[in-house]
């Protein structure tokens, strides 16, 4: 292949490939996705990997300047600056952070610090001073954008450049990150790439790189900063035991504690069911009073913002007693419900278009009042009420192909108006109208019958509850408890079997809600 004359430090670089496209950073809860485009030119062999590594996005690095007896930059010797106890220091500043220059030290006074850029003129972007040098308090601060080519050095404007020195700007990468290399890596085949262990709340950028027998090629251009966050649960109208809800409250999965008023339905709805996407939550069709009149609508929220729902499309028909909870990272899948008789309709949306369901195969028997869970690939439908009586089936499909449900295995007992959720291998069912508050489990990766996995905190009855999960618990979110409309959220840690505690309350007591999250499940 033609010389192309780089290198990457002592790596020679004619073999190696090219740099991927960086495409969207999402996040997730402690956690990030990248996409990405593969190189045109890979290099002398096929790339066998590709490689991400996620830094912080717009971080403070705080100097300590001070001023003292040294050689000058320019020759011989005066009062020069001391950064970090260092004369004249030579400042590699990084692209897109902020730098603090503390100059509170009673030396600087009569020293006032700023900065030039190549042509020697005064450099100003991105500069904030603050207060009188040798005063306490005083700072200047350099905020660098990610692109940034300026400033080129430091200097006192009452005694010239000798008392600074020179600035280079460079890439964040992992062998220039002051902060002691990246904050998370890892490696995969193919786009996209999921790195895990960062901090909720903290903004991260990303860079990939293509990897073949010649070694690794170079870092691409950083993505758009993204902010993991915790993932949050919203839970959707229901029965307050006077009226229809329209109320959406909402919680962090992670930490116990009280929900809080998200928005508003378009109207009062129950019986109805919602899936989610990573950025978006959908609920679908219902009865909008107690003598169960039905719609067709589908409504959205934005899961991180806070606000009233907004339209997205139709359902085939109005339809009560249906379920949702089946998602990958693209589809929303809604299964059974109440017509004009119970149907085995399944029935899909892409999340993230806006638009009406498409028919996506068949029930093994029309059902109602059933529930939902999902891993990436598959989904399941379990229970249920069919026109006599409450079931016990357990039934998956594939959902990135339509298709008709197959037969997975059986739960512990027969049940109805009960829920369901997951993480990324366990699927768990609690309660149901039949009375019980047993909770099973089961394996999503292999058919097989449902095991006992504990009990929720109502001795008896429990039901109408929604569910919303991340990878590591589940909740169960208001509903009939012991014979009254309840405000309880309760949960369980999925991987642990055992009862159910108590997590927090809802805003408003409600039965026959739905619940939806931003993480677990389908999404892992």
């Amino acid at each position: 292949m033609p010389n192309k004359g780089k290198f990457i430090g002592s790596q020679d670089n004619l073999f190696v490939p090219d740099a991927p496209t960086i495409g969207t950073a999402t996040g997730g809860e402690g956690q990030l996705s990248i996409t990405f485009t593969a190189p045109s030119d890979v290099g002398g062999d096929a790339i066998t990997l590709y490689g991400a590594s996620a830094f912080l996005a717009g971080a403070t690095i705080n100097y300590k300047v001070s001023v003292g007896t040294g050689t000058l930059s320019t020759g011989g010797s005066g009062n020069v600056y001391f950064i970090d106890g260092i004369p004249t220091k030579t400042l590699s500043l990084i692209k897109g952070f902020t730098y603090v220059f503390d100059l509170s030290d009673s030396s600087n006074s009569g020293h006032p610090f700023a900065f030039k850029d190549g042509s020697g003129s005064s450099y100003t972007s991105g500069v904030t001073t603050s207060g009188t040098a040798g005063n306490a308090s005083a700072t200047v601060t350099l905020v660098l954008a990610t692109n940034a080519s300026e400033p080129s050095s430091y200097y006192c404007t009452s005694h010239g450049n000798g008392m600074g020195n020179t600035i280079s700007l460079i890439e964040a990468s992992a062998s220039t990150d002051p902060l002691g290399a990246a904050q998370a890596g890892a490696t995969g085949s193919s786009s996209p790439i999921t790195l895990t262990g960062l901090s909720n709340g903290t903004s991260y950028i990303v860079k990939v790189w293509a990897i073949n027998d010649y070694g690794n090629g170079p870092l691409s251009s950083a993505s758009g900063s993204v902010t993991p966050a915790a993932v949050r649960a919203l839970t959707f109208g229901g029965n307050d035991g006077s009226s229809i809800s329209n109320v959406v409250d909402y919680f962090a999965v992670s930490t116990t504690g009280n929900a809080t008023d998200f928005g508003d339905l378009s109207a009062g709805r129950m019986r109805f069911g919602a899936v989610h996407g990573s950025t978006r939550a959908l609920v679908g069709g219902g009865a909008t009073d107690t003598g169960g009149t039905k719609v067709n609508i589908i409504e959205y929220f934005t899961i991180a913002s806070t606000g009233n729902a907004t339209d997205f499309g139709d359902m085939a028909a109005t339809i009560r007693g249906l379920t949702g909870s089946i998602n990958n990272s693209t589809r929303g899948v809604w299964t059974g419900g109440y017509e004009s008789s119970r149907v085995n309709r399944i029935q899909y949306v892409t999340v993230a278009s806006t638009g009406n369901t498409s028919d996506f195969g068949d029930l093994t028997e029309g059902k109602g009042w059933c529930s939902n869970a999902s891993s990436s690939t598959k989904g399941f439908t379990i229970g249920g009420e069919n026109n006599s009586a409450a079931v016990n089936v357990i039934e998956t499909i594939t959902t990135a192909s339509t298709g008709n449900s197959s037969d997975f295995g059986d739960s512990t007992i027969a049940r109805s108006v009960h829920t369901s959720g997951s993480n990324s291998t366990r699927a768990i069912t609690a309660g149901g109208i039949e009375g019980t508050n047993v909770i099973d489990y089961f394996t999503m990766a292999s058919a097989g019958n449902a095991v006992d996995f504990g009990n929720a905190i109502s001795e008896s009855l429990i039901y109408g509850q929604g569910t919303a999960e991340n990878e590591t618990r589940l909740c169960f979110c208001g509903g009939h408890v012991a014979g009254s409309i309840s405000n309880i959220i309760q949960y369980i840690t999925i991987a642990s079997t055992g009862d159910a505690q108590d997590f927090g309350d809802l805003t408003v007591a409600r039965s026959r809600v739905s619940s939806a999250s931003n993480g677990g499940g389908g999404l892992a």
